[in-house]
């Protein structure tokens, strides 16, 4: 059985106090800036979460027994229909549970009805998904509900640091991926990006290119970015990129090429293709990585792939602990700034991957 993480722990990692680690959690003022970093960056490596039990006695968390809305916004199916979505849920109901909260789930495209404006201000805290761009009309809509709502992004891609946000680190998940196939003896790693405008993948991208480039690995002529989707954004694209011809440019790069990261899992099956196409051999010729560790797209592909797990479990139940807080201070008329908790990805190892 899996030994609980407890704030014992985190104190005895980050070599600070058991007081230190109680003040960085109560987000009190008298921390050396320093030993709250070191504590932070424990908390943020375990995927701590910061709440207890209720306990008969204990001083109550004023959100219990109270409802929240979680918004899901650009699907075009169901929240229960999406991996991701039911995977963040299933954190952020465990969490709820614990506090006698109610969860309302909701699927949106938009937040301008008023009818439903008024119902979501009626809740005692809002978690958001979302895709957003920058100027999306939407986003004031958004901010105008959380004057009014204490509200929390999780799993939202660029930060607004206006809001609460809790996601992947992607630019470290990025750096993961290449220090993984560094390890496995590879050294000439092509990275394929299937949409540059993507700040998830951006920042994916800008990991593993500082990481390559700290070990002298870096190679500009195979890193491959191209806007591949065959549908307009923010719909999901039912088709995977095709990869053939960046497959091509790789395998006439003049060294061997041994493995190749793609921004996501959904590009990969796509790689797959390609390498179908070709004859090549996964992972004996070219071994592959993704990102999100999405199992129905990972397991059904053979050999199944080996991918960068993003947390969504824990992202949810991170994002509902944090509105919980929010949710307490409000009561309590305490103001907390917005903060962005980043939580580490690892590596999901599976037969796409191969040591040299």
């Amino acid at each position: 059985m899996q030994k609980t993480f407890t704030i014992r722990d985190i104190a005895t990692r980050a070599g600070v106090s058991l007081g230190t680690v109680s003040r960085v959690m109560n987000n009190a003022i008298n921390v050396d800036p320093e030993l709250r970093e070191r504590t932070l960056s424990v908390m943020r490596e375990f995927h701590y979460v910061p709440l207890r039990r209720p306990r008969k006695n204990s001083r109550r968390n004023l959100a219990e027994g109270g409802r929240v809305a979680i918004l899901f916004f650009d699907m075009q199916f169901h929240w229960e229909d999406s991996f991701p979505a039911r995977s963040c849920a299933e954190g952020i109901s465990e969490i709820c549970r614990i506090y006698g909260v109610r969860p309302d789930f909701f699927t949106l495209l938009d937040c301008s009805d008023e009818k439903l404006f008024r119902h979501l201000s009626e809740f005692d805290g809002i978690l958001v998904k979302h895709n957003f761009r920058h100027g999306d009309e939407r986003l004031r809509r958004i901010g105008e509900l959380a004057e009014k709502v204490p509200m929390v992004w999780f799993g939202v891609n660029g930060f607004n640091r206006r809001f609460p946000n809790v996601v992947l680190d992607n630019h470290a998940a990025g750096a993961l991926a290449a220090e993984e196939l560094i390890r496995r003896g590879h050294r000439v790693i092509a990275f394929i990006s299937t949409d540059p405008d993507h700040g998830m993948f951006a920042q994916r991208a800008e990991g593993f290119r500082e990481a390559m480039a700290a070990r002298g690995l870096w190679r500009s002529a195979l890193f491959f970015e191209e806007k591949f989707s065959t549908v307009s954004s923010p719909n999901p694209d039912p088709i995977p990129p095709l990869l053939g011809r960046t497959l091509g440019r790789i395998l006439a790069y003049p060294e061997k090429v041994t493995a190749a990261v793609v921004t996501n899992d959904w590009g990969c099956v796509g790689l797959y293709r390609a390498c179908g196409e070709r004859g090549l051999r996964i992972p004996e010729e070219l071994s592959i990585i993704g990102f999100d560790n999405q199992i129905p797209v990972c397991c059904s592909l053979k050999p199944p792939l080996a991918s960068i797990e993003n947390p969504l479990v824990d992202i949810g139940r991170t994002a509902m602990a944090e509105l919980l807080q929010r949710i307490d201070a409000k009561h309590r008329k305490l103001t907390l700034p917005p903060s962005v908790r980043l939580l580490s990805g690892t590596l999901i190892e599976r037969g796409s991957l191969r040591s040299l």
